[in-house]
């Protein structure tokens, strides 16, 4: 065992070793070891977060998986990994596009009744520009696919329908509860019955400013029309990488947190739904660099969904 590894060992079973300082030394001692590609030093920093809090294995996984070849990834796969830290793992190697097919099945079995059962063992269409944060020794970077945007905003009315609120589900604001929790974030989530099907064509600026929705409060509304692809990268990114104050989820449970929102958004199937994005320059948003509006409306045109959030520092 290692000179770090015993460091490691021993802050991790202080019995105030979840002190800032000790946290902060700990922090440091798995991102030397799980940040420099070795079959040792990834073995280490498993061992040591296998004794950890949950924040602390999801955070050790995304390093392992952004640092370390799929030969070393794949091996700690195989061996005994605490099932915690190896779900993670693998999540956190399907978003960098890392290929975890030879123990997908081993690991499917074995993460029955997990949190993360439900995510499937292989990308899925929407994941192609997922915003994944960057790592090095002391330094941490991930691109802001939210905030306020840039380019055209769509300029069209759109047919202003008759609407009606039906009840939000809990899982529509899944990824931004860092933001609330943890950050000074806010959402609104709002699901509306139109009183007629529109399709895609129909939704503009008017439409959207008829639902009566907190953010849209004054003017400023810039509404754009988006994929899928854009959706999920703007929710995993909140999801994943946080807000202002927190440090996320991290690439697993930012997965499935992503996820349950678009599947919220769009009342549990994608297929056939159109999406737009939004913001707006009002008192509501912050406008620093966390701000995301989402739209769907749902497969048949008789519903539509939001989700809106904005944080600050």
């Amino acid at each position: 065992m290692s000179d770090l590894e015993r460091l490691g060992h021993a802050i991790a079973t202080l019995p105030d070793g979840q002190s800032w300082a000790h946290r902060s030394v700990r922090d440091h001692v798995l991102r030397l070891l799980a940040l420099r590609p070795s079959q040792d030093r990834a073995e280490a920093a498993a061992r040591i977060a296998a004794d950890l809090p949950a924040a602390s294995v999801r955070r050790t996984a995304a390093w392992l998986a952004a640092a370390q070849s799929e030969q070393v990834l794949v091996s700690l796969l195989a061996g005994d990994l605490p099932t915690e830290l190896g779900a993670c793992l693998l999540h956190e190697m399907i978003v960098r596009r890392k290929p975890v097919t030879r123990m997908a099945d081993a690991w499917a079995a074995r993460l029955t009744g997990h949190a993360l059962a439900g995510l499937p063992l292989h990308p899925l269409p929407g994941e192609t520009r997922l915003p994944l944060a960057d790592f090095g020794h002391g330094t941490e970077s991930a691109g802001l696919p939210h905030g306020p945007r840039k380019g055209d905003p769509l300029t069209h009315a759109g047919t202003v329908p008759e609407s009606s609120r039906e009840a939000a589900p809990a899982d529509l604001t899944s990824a931004v509860t860092t933001w609330l929790t943890q950050s000074n974030g806010r959402a609104e989530a709002a699901v509306c019955r139109l009183g007629a099907p529109l399709s895609p064509d129909e939704v503009g600026v008017r439409t959207m400013e008829s639902l009566g929705l907190d953010c849209l409060a004054g003017d400023g509304l810039a509404l754009r029309r988006a994929g899928l692809d854009d959706v999920v990268a703007v929710l995993f990114g909140a999801a994943a990488n946080g807000g202002a104050y927190d440090r996320g989820l991290d690439g697993a449970y930012g997965r499935a947190a992503a996820w349950r929102s678009v599947d919220a958004l769009a009342g549990g199937s994608h297929v056939g739904a159109a999406w737009w994005t939004f913001d707006a320059a009002n008192d509501w948003f912050r406008r620093v660099a966390w701000d995301l509006g989402v739209v769907c409306l749902r497969p048949g045109g008789h519903t539509m969904a939001v989700l809106a959030a904005t944080d600050t520092d």
